[in-house]
């Protein structure tokens, strides 16, 4: 399958064309069982805006590269490291301004996800 043009440029996503007018993007980090951390999550949205407007898709197929699983979820270890909260992380200190910050951080995320539920290509989950 050959890359998409527009789409070669993601670290954590193979996009290419699985047939006239189909996309099909890859999840690619099987070494970690296509767990997501949060890089991964803002490519992901990315791809799917760019999909969801692209006039030479039709339909989207999406899978995880590897043999053991379509993806693990969060890779709850690169959560806990870059989350907002962990120590160290140069956020707001009071309480209102932290609260405000991990819901906007929080929304970022859902509409990440959310980009493949508002694609407006046909979806097929391999």
């Amino acid at each position: 399958m050959a890359q998409l043009a527009g789409y070669t440029s993601f670290h954590h996503f193979r996009v290419t064309s699985a047939g006239p007018a189909v996309a099909h993007v890859e999840i690619n980090r099987p070494n970690k069982l296509n767990a997501f951390h949060e890089a991964m999550w803002l490519e992901m949205g990315h791809i799917f805006r760019q999909l969801s407007t692209d006039p030479e898709v039709r339909a989207v197929v999406l899978s995880g590269a590897g043999d053991r699983a379509f993806t693990a979820g969060l890779d709850v270890t690169a959560a806990s490291q870059d989350s907002p909260l962990a120590p160290g992380n140069k956020g707001p200190t009071d309480v209102g301004r932290k609260a405000s910050f991990l819901r906007r951080h929080i929304d970022e995320f859902q509409q990440c996800i959310a980009a493949i539920e508002k694609c407006e290509k046909r979806t097929k989950h391999a």
